[in-house]
């Protein structure tokens, strides 16, 4: 049975649901408010500096995930990073849990933007209501332009920005409610030369920043000293209002307090990510059988990438299943009418 399906996001849960969906012969439209696909899992380009400013990296423990990975790894946009990883708490540095960690090349964004390859992705588009009639759904943007049709929709988007669109169903608008999703300044620094931390990158346990990392270690970077510095959700939730430039200030001195001889950065920006981090909410998906209608993300199954892929590869094989199971067999009327 053909399906037409509509999916809100771009980022990699809406790309993993799209992608799949398009394997088992759906027509698919994504839309994504952004310029690009990729969300979080995005990349900051100033001239020749590139900055993954907001996922840092990903690991794969599933088969599901893995069995894309070959495939990426394969067409050249996936790679293993072997930086060294600590963790910085009150007792000092210590050595952080091993793992093997993949990064998108050159930049996390080059992931996305492989997955995106093929699907129709209308960028630059805030889709702001849904609307459902006769068993089928349109959906409204901001300037009132509308697109419909839609046998499905699938909401990828970080759960305060999801709810609204899940109106029309109140048990799935009332789960994405329920979720409390953090905010994170993300600080993009250069330095002139390369900085002696004895590490790539670290966990911070302690004070206000939440992550450090020398985002030149990773694999295809441009050459050059360039790092990222996460504060933590308190912080960013309190620095809410501060101007960008003042906020990669902040950033430089923190790195400063904690290692002094870190110098002046030759290079700052900051970017704030409203809907950062969230614990896990559910089983992976938020679907309604009744009016097709469905949510995936990080937030709907622990808040990392991996998990932001099988959500949407799971709302994709409820779709598929669904739609497969309302097929009419040859020779039988159906229910009645």
């Amino acid at each position: 049975m053909s399906r037409s399906v509509a999916v809100i996001g771009a980022g990699l849960s809406g790309l993993a649901a799209a992608r799949s969906l398009l394997d088992s012969g759906a027509s698919v439209t994504v839309f994504d408010k952004g310029r690009r696909p990729g969300g979080r899992a995005n990349t900051r380009e100033h001239g020749e500096r590139r900055f993954d400013h907001g996922a840092q990296y990903f690991t794969v423990h599933g088969e599901v995930v893995a069995s894309w990975l070959a495939e990426w790894r394969e067409a050249g946009v996936v790679a293993k990073w072997a930086g060294d990883l600590v963790y910085i708490d009150g007792g000092g540095i210590s050595p952080a849990q091993p793992a093997t960690r993949y990064v998108g090349v050159p930049g996390m964004v080059d992931l996305a933007l492989h997955m995106a390859q093929g699907v129709d992705v209308r960028s630059g588009i805030r889709i702001e209501a849904l609307h459902r009639a006769d068993g089928a759904w349109s959906l409204e943007a901001e300037d009132g332009e509308e697109w419909s049709g839609f046998d499905h929709v699938i909401v990828a988007v970080p759960a305060p920005q999801a709810a609204p669109l899940l109106a029309g169903s109140p048990a799935l608008a009332a789960a994405a409610r329920a979720v409390t999703m953090e905010p994170c300044w993300s600080a993009m620094l250069s330095f002139s030369e390369p900085l002696e931390l004895g590490f790539d990158a670290a966990f911070v346990r302690t004070g206000q920043l939440s992550w450090v990392a020398r985002d030149s270690s990773k694999p295809g970077r441009p050459p050059g000293e360039a790092w990222v510095v996460h504060f933590n959700g308190d912080w960013s939730r309190h620095h809410w209002q501060t101007e960008p430039d003042r906020v990669a200030e902040l950033a430089e001195e923190a790195l400063r307090h904690r290692f002094p001889s870190v110098p002046e950065a030759t290079f700052s920006r900051a970017h704030r990510w409203g809907y950062a981090l969230a614990p896990k909410a559910g089983e992976g998906i938020l679907y309604d059988d009744a009016s097709r209608l469905g949510a995936c993300g990080d937030w709907c199954v622990g808040g990392r990438v991996e998990g932001a892929l099988t959500s949407g590869l799971e709302i994709a094989r409820r779709i598929t299943r669904e739609s497969a199971d309302r097929v009419v067999p040859p020779g039988d009327p159906g229910p009645p009418s």
